[in-house]
């Protein structure tokens, strides 16, 4: 059985889910208005680099081996 989650983890989460959303959404925003041209691709870069980074600390939270 997996463990309960302290208030403020849950806390956390929601706020990592919605930042990850956030990130996801606005990779797709910058494609469909400026396509993946070679001078788009560092900005993704930079916002694919956050949305891993979020999910990596989600796994943390649950336990899951990345």
């Amino acid at each position: 059985m997996g463990r309960t989650m302290t208030p403020e983890e849950a806390a956390e989460v929601r706020r990592l889910w919605a930042d990850y959303y956030d990130a996801a959404a606005h990779a797709l925003e910058i494609m469909r208005q400026e396509g993946t041209t070679e001078a788009v691709l560092p900005r993704l870069a930079i916002i694919s680099a956050r949305a891993a980074a979020t999910m990596k600390r989600l796994k943390e939270i649950h336990g899951i081996a990345s």
